[in-house]
Formats: structure tokens, C-alpha cells, sequence
């Protein structure tokens, strides 16, 4: 495995520093919106209960990731409950050694979206079912194809290829580094679920920004870095539930 990238502890501070002058409720009630997230999955997820849920079930949890969102009916009817089912299962609880071994089962068995999108449904799984054990690895944080996502603005240097990883273990590294450098800063948060939205507001910002700057007709019809951020996490509250 190669050696990690060093991220540049200014532009963590520095982001870092204008999300949280987004205001303590904010983050507050960001954070404990992606909890209950986490601990609905951990209920619907479980081994015990999998196995039971309805496509009533499914759809309320599909409803929360957001490439699955607005493709959770096509998904769940090209798919098939059952079918979908057990894809979450092996996912899961499967013998697969690898994450990628594990995302590249679900991948070929779900229908409904394209290859990438089924890679990001199946990393907030796992990520959201198991919040310790496995970071969060989808297209907006860090897509090696593109060379593009949050991690980017978080590097002086302009991204290649491999500089955040090709592999779940190199990119896994990269996500523990923000980690540990937001502890460093004074996040008390335990786990990962702080990360998840201090990467969420990064490339939110960005999209913000770069809407901004070239459709300036565009103001006023997309939504904010905030709420951008809790849509890329899935959190919608209904005051932001206007589709854009």
C-alpha cells in the first residue's frame, strides 16, 4: 500500500471554521439528524430484522441515501424485494474478505441505477449500518475516475489518479487523516459520523460556489451549502424539501 497523502492543516482548519460558523444549532442538529439515520439503519439492517422488511421498509430507508432517493420505486421494482434483500445481506453479513469484493456483489445484483450510483447506495449501507467499522467512500467525497470530490479542497496541489487511493484501504486512510485532524482541532465527536458532514459541507460549498459564479441568474433557486450538504447525507428536514 502506498503512503497517504498529507492533508494540509490550514484548509482543515479553515474549513472547519466556516462550518461551524454555520452556528451551534446547526451543527447540533445536523449531527443528530445523521445519528438517527445511522440508528435506523442499524435497526432495519439488522440480521434480525432484515430478513422481515417490507417494500414499505425499504423505501423508507432508500429515502435516505441520496443517490438512491428519487430512484428508490425503480430500484426496489427492477430489483425485487427479495432480490434486494438478500443483495443487503451478503453486503453486509456476506463472506467477502474485501469492501470491494463485498460493493462489486451488491453492484452486479441491483437494478434501477447506474454502476456508480449502486457503488455509493452500497458504501452509505455499510457505512451507516456499521458506523465504526466501515468510513464513508462514494463519487462526492472522492472519485478517482474524475479525480474530483471534497477530499480535493483539502490539498493545495491539483488531484491526480491515485492521490487519494484506488482501493478502499488507501482511501480509508486518507478519511481516518481528516479524523484525526479535526480531533486535533477540538472535535469531540466520537466516530466518524462528524467527518462525514464536515466533507458534506466542503463539497456542498463548492457546488454552491461554482453555481454562483456561473449562472448568477441561477441564485435563489438552488438551495444553500447547508442544505445541499444534509441532502448529500440524506438528513432532509421538510422545510428543505423542495425539489431542485
Amino acid at each position: 500500500m502506498k503512503k497517504p497523502v498529507i492533508l494540509d492543516d490550514f484548509l482543515v482548519r479553515d474549513y472547519l471554521i466556516k462550518i461551524l460558523g454555520e452556528g451551534e444549532e446547526f451543527v447540533q442538529e445536523f449531527y443528530k439528524d445523521l445519528l438517527a439515520k445511522s440508528l435506523l439503519f442499524q435497526q432495519a439492517f439488522s440480521k434480525e430484522r432484515l430478513p422481515s422488511l417490507t417494500e414499505e421498509d425499504l423505501d423508507l430507508v432508500l429515502e435516505k441515501i441520496f443517490p438512491a432517493r428519487r430512484r428508490r420505486q425503480k430500484i426496489i421494482q427492477e430489483t425485487g424485494v427479495d432480490k434486494l434483500k438478500r443483495a443487503i445481506s451478503d453486503l453486509l453479513y456476506g463472506k467477502a474478505q474485501s469492501w470491494e469484493e463485498r460493493v462489486e456483489k451488491f453492484v452486479r445484483e441491483i437494478r434501477g441505477v447506474d454502476r456508480k450510483f449502486a457503488r455509493d447506495i452500497a458504501s452509505e449501507i455499510l457505512h451507516f449500518t456499521f458506523p465504526e467499522e466501515y468510513v464513508l467512500w462514494t463519487s462526492w467525497i472522492w472519485d478517482p475516475e474524475s479525480e474530483s470530490g471534497a477530499v480535493v479542497f483539502l490539498k493545495e496541489e491539483p488531484p491526480k489518479r491515485s492521490m487519494y487511493g484506488e482501493t478502499y484501504e488507501e482511501f480509508e486512510l486518507i478519511y481516518k487523516q481528516v479524523q484525526e485532524k479535526l480531533i486535533d482541532f477540538g472535535i469531540k465527536v466520537r466516530g466518524y459520523l462528524f467527518v462525514d458532514i464536515f466533507l458534506a459541507m466542503i463539497y456542498a460549498t463548492y457546488v454552491d460556489y461554482m453555481t454562483l459564479s456561473t449562472m448568477h441568474s441561477a441564485k435563489g433557486f438552488f438551495p444553500p451549502a447547508g442544505v445541499m450538504a444534509r441532502r448529500l447525507l440524506g438528513v432532509i428536514r421538510n422545510e428543505d424539501l423542495l425539489e431542485v
